[in-house]
């Protein structure tokens, strides 16, 4: 009976071992060549001169996630595009803010909040989202033809 008793624990030790493991973090490093020629591109274009030092590969999207040695991380999709770019509260120059976004979303920042900057973009389903570096921080909603949807504070 003891026996019994002491295989249906190491069982059910077992078991819960596997749910954990299974729980674990799926994010992989790789090296910076696995990425897609597209997010190499972007970062060389971009943050030329600027150490990568992480890039991890990740279930789902976006599919990776590049750390820069100035603090910013990149987000990037499985084909290679970018998602999102988040300075970590330092401000994402405007070389590459034109780039990446709509006039009509940098015009709407300048006229309403003239002294921010922009410390994080991404894109998403419905159009982009914008933080910006104020206090209290100030997230701005874009359609995809830069229009303004919902301006959340704090």
């Amino acid at each position: 009976m003891k026996l019994g008793t002491a295989v249906k624990i190491v069982a059910l030790l077992l078991s819960f071992s596997g749910i954990f493991l299974s729980c674990d973090d799926d994010d992989k490093k790789i090296v910076y060549n696995n990425l897609p020629v597209e997010s190499r591109h972007f970062i060389e274009n971009y943050f030329s001169g600027i150490d990568v030092t992480a890039v991890e590969k990740q279930d789902g999207e976006p599919h990776y996630k590049v750390e820069l040695a100035n603090g910013f991380v990149l987000w990037f999709y499985r084909n290679g595009g970018w998602q999102e770019v988040d300075g970590n509260g330092t401000y994402i120059s405007s070389a590459v803010l034109y780039d990446l976004l709509p006039g009509a979303v940098l015009t709407y920042v300048a006229q309403e909040y003239p002294e921010a900057s922009i410390i994080e973009v991404s894109q998403q389903s419905y159009g982009y989202e914008v933080n910006l570096g104020t206090q209290p921080e100030v997230r701005l909603k874009f359609n995809r033809e830069g229009g303004i949807i919902t301006e959340i504070v704090g």
